[in-house]
């Protein structure tokens, strides 16, 4: 803030954009030189920390009737955190994540593991299964998710939750429905506990953990450990070369459901966006897959037109020939 420090929490808007600015542009010294100036993703940085201490000041009831500072949405004329490198290529593919669910089911292992790791890794697996089909949410989101009576009242089809990570900020509360299809109950009926009105659906990943740092502990060991066992079970099992991180579910949820044709309304939703922050929903969405890309460069020249025709399409072709036509086909092959 150079010459304007922030006393007490005498904060807002204009105090947090001024700094901002003094990052991005830089400020000058009493020599007249241009210091402070950083990079946009080192800004990204420091702004994310303030806004989670922001956050934490409100909880703690130190910032009463402030109005929040942070919006990427140009309209609300708020501080944009300027965001990253985006890893939107870092997804899996639908065939590849039904793979993965194959592998599961299945209980595939690698010979090469040691005695009790297949154990672990079937579980891990089957986690990171669960943060795909449930809406592409986090390992902190799974810790606190409840049979609630919203569950029983939907016949246990459909969870109910609110995403911890965004509640404070959105205008729904972020209030997410996961539909509880098929392939994520297969999932359940093995790693997750039995039903019970108000129990955790996965108590084991918070361990009885009760503080929010204790629970930070036990949710950083498990994101931990699956990542690193779904990238053996790529690599031991399936002898992929791929390497998917903790983020990689919800980039695939939001690209495979896109690529699909999915209204972006539904993703946004779903994923705990309110339906105008398509720009925010953007940011994990691949629109154009390597398959695609392959497929659209492909029109450059006409190559493929001088192919031989396909065994499907040759057969349609051949029906649709009478049977003198087919008999005068085959004298002329002889």
């Amino acid at each position: 803030m150079w010459k304007h420090p922030i006393v007490g929490f005498k904060i807002g808007k204009d105090e947090i954009e001024q700094w901002s600015d003094g990052m991005k542009n830089g400020v000058k010294d009493k020599d007249g030189n241009l210091v402070g100036k950083i990079s946009d993703t080192t800004r990204g940085i420091y702004l994310r920390c303030c806004r989670a201490v922001w956050n934490e000041c409100v909880r703690q009831g130190y910032l009463v009737n402030k109005q929040y500072p942070f919006s990427n949405i140009r309209q609300k004329d708020l501080v944009s955190i300027p965001n990253g490198k985006t890893c939107k290529d870092r997804y899996l593919t639908v065939e590849q994540m039904t793979r993965l669910y194959e592998v599961f089911i299945n209980n595939e292992a690698s010979d090469k593991w040691k005695a009790g790791y297949a154990e672990k890794a079937h579980q891990s697996l089957g986690l990171f299964l669960v943060q795909y089909l449930c809406n592409g949410f986090n390992l902190v989101d799974a810790s606190e998710l409840r049979y609630t009576s919203f569950y029983f009242n939907s016949e246990r089809r459909a969870f109910k939750f609110n995403r911890i990570k965004t509640t404070n900020r959105s205008e729904n509360g972020s209030e997410v429905i996961i539909p509880n299809i098929p392939p994520l109950q297969r999932i359940l009926d093995d790693i997750a506990a039995p039903p019970k009105l108000n129990a955790l659906v996965f108590p084991y990943i918070l361990d009885g953990a009760t503080s929010k740092a204790d629970k930070r502990v036990r949710t950083s060991a498990e994101n931990s450990n699956i990542q690193d066992r779904v990238i053996k079970i790529c690599k031991d099992v399936l002898n992929w070369e791929v390497r998917p991180s903790g983020t990689w579910y919800r980039h695939s949820f939001a690209t495979n459901l896109r690529n699909a044709g999915v209204d972006i309304n539904y993703i946004s939703e779903s994923m705990g966006h309110s339906t105008n922050e398509h720009s925010i929903t953007e940011l994990y969405i691949d629109h154009y897959p390597l398959e695609k890309q392959m497929e659209y460069n492909s029109l450059l020249l006409n190559i493929d037109s001088k192919k031989k025709p396909k065994r499907d399409e040759l057969v349609e072709q051949l029906s649709s020939l009478s049977t003198e036509e087919l008999a005068e086909l085959l004298a002329r092959k002889k």
